[in-house]
């Protein structure tokens, strides 16, 4: 392998160390001459050229991630992000600023989704962009494809996929649609996808489409990667919807939790479940 990625990169690989079992494959660090590469390897080489083509439409956008070297085949070859330790109120408002930034991109067309299908961890985001209803996308883009996904795998019973989809019909009667706008999301949003380095945060492994931008916060809380000081730097960007807090948070949940019932089941699957409970469904 490491002669392979020599001869992709045209550089000698002098060190290949493994950093990591990725959800698709092995993450190494590669040492080329005075240089560190992170490379991601997979024989699912369609999920690891899309991951490229996400990083690279982030940066075209200004967003900090990491440079894509190369991506060829079954190897993707990512610029080495250098961290540092910074205290936790720095993190916060560093995060804040930079999804801030994010979530102030939208699209010509004002539709929802993306111009490819995009990937969160090892699934694929369908992405047709035919919706300017929100909800209707939400709805039978996120929810109810990850809700059969998990009951084809024996993850959750049928009569739980039956209340999403009473649920998801009914979106429009839960949601004050009248002040979203389609804005560009990173979509998987926990601590170890944002790092820190000197000129500020950094966001990896992106799981990219266009959305109601308050989609990202019901992530963060849900997994608390980020705490109330993120929160009050970030309306300072863009102020919270009035049904944030009463509407918006569990409903928006689902979909994240449904990709970890379908990646891990156990301890999800009673989430899921109390969820659906508190919105009554």
């Amino acid at each position: 392998m490491q002669e392979e990625l020599s001869e992709a990169l045209g550089q000698d690989v002098k060190r290949l160390l493994l950093l990591q079992q990725g959800q698709i494959g092995d993450i190494y660090m590669a040492r080329v001459e005075d240089q560190r590469y992170v490379v991601k390897t997979s024989e699912e080489k369609e999920k690891l050229a899309i991951e490229a083509h996400m990083l690279k439409d982030l940066y075209e956008a200004k967003i900090r991630v990491p440079n894509v070297i190369l991506s060829k085949g079954s190897f993707l070859v990512l610029e080495h992000i250098q961290t540092m330790d910074q205290d936790r109120t720095t993190q916060e408002i560093e995060a804040a600023k930079l999804l801030g930034r994010l979530h102030s991109k939208t699209n010509e067309s004002r539709m929802y989704g993306y111009y490819y299908d995009t990937t969160i961890g090892p699934f694929f985001q369908k992405n047709e962009q035919t919706q300017y209803n929100w909800t209707l996308f939400l709805g039978q883009m996120r929810i109810m494809p990850m809700a059969r996904h998990c009951y084809d795998k024996g993850k959750i019973p049928k009569e739980m996929v039956d209340r999403l989809e009473v649920l998801c019909r009914d979106l429009y009667k839960r949601i004050d649609m009248r002040t979203i706008y389609p804005s560009l999301l990173h979509g998987d949003v926990w601590s170890g996808n944002v790092l820190f380095e000197r000129e500020g945060a950094c966001l990896i492994d992106p799981a990219i489409y266009y959305g109601d931008k308050e989609m990202e916060l019901a992530f963060i809380r849900l997994f608390g990667t980020f705490g109330e000081l993120f929160f009050n730097t970030y309306q300072e960007i863009h102020p919270l919807s009035d049904d944030f807090y009463e509407s918006k948070v569990l409903i928006y949940q689902l979909y994240p939790l449904l990709v970890h019932v379908a990646l891990y089941g156990g301890s999800y699957i009673g989430v899921l479940e109390r969820t659906l409970k508190r919105l009554k469904i």
